[in-house]
């Protein structure tokens, strides 16, 4: 079994429908790592609270009217617990490995499906599910996440800040869900 401390930021009233039913998953073959609700766990960076935080601010920020959607945040904490044949675990080679399989296996495919994405990550690691290649609960990996400073500067980095992970169904690894930080942004 792997036990991660995962930790998503949102807004206050998002986080007390979330506790009192559970998280929406967000879909779509262009998500980083595919259909599944978003944390940020250990691994690049220790501070997982603040990168939540982070991120819940940027989604608060609405570009077009340069305001704040939302002023009260809130960093939910669970526990994933997940069956070791259902994790793919990116930051390490095993895991690149059996990503690399999945390039190979789909090239031809996505040749075929002529989906436009800038990056097709997502896309793989739901074929995979749905094709049930690989019975994936959930994925780790590294990725760069542009927060205030970086986006407000428009700083592009391809240097991975965070590592995050994706829960592909949350009702069945996601434990002792919690509001463990709340604030005005």
């Amino acid at each position: 079994m792997v036990l991660l401390i995962g930790h998503h930021g949102t807004n206050s009233a998002s986080a007390e429908l979330i506790l009192n039913s559970n998280f929406k998953p967000s879909l779509g073959d262009g998500e980083w790592l595919g259909d599944g609700v978003y944390f940020f766990v250990k691994g690049l960076n220790s501070d997982t609270k603040n990168l939540a935080f982070n991120w819940a601010k940027c989604h608060a920020w609405n570009n077009k009217s340069k305001t704040y959607e939302y002023e009260s945040y809130a960093i939910i904490q669970s526990e994933i617990q997940v069956k070791e044949e259902e994790f793919l675990d990116l930051t390490v080679e095993d895991g690149i490995e059996v990503f690399t399989y999945l390039v190979e296996k789909y090239t031809q495919k996505l040749k075929t499906i002529g989906k436009k994405l800038d990056f097709y990550d997502g896309l793989l690691l739901n074929l995979a599910r749905k094709e049930k290649i690989l019975p994936l609960e959930v994925v780790k990996g590294n990725f760069y996440i542009k927060f205030e400073k970086q986006r407000i500067h428009r700083i592009n980095l391809r240097t991975s800040n965070c590592t995050i992970c994706s829960v592909y169904n949350p009702n069945k690894v996601l434990t002792n869900k919690s509001i463990v930080k709340t604030g005005v942004i």
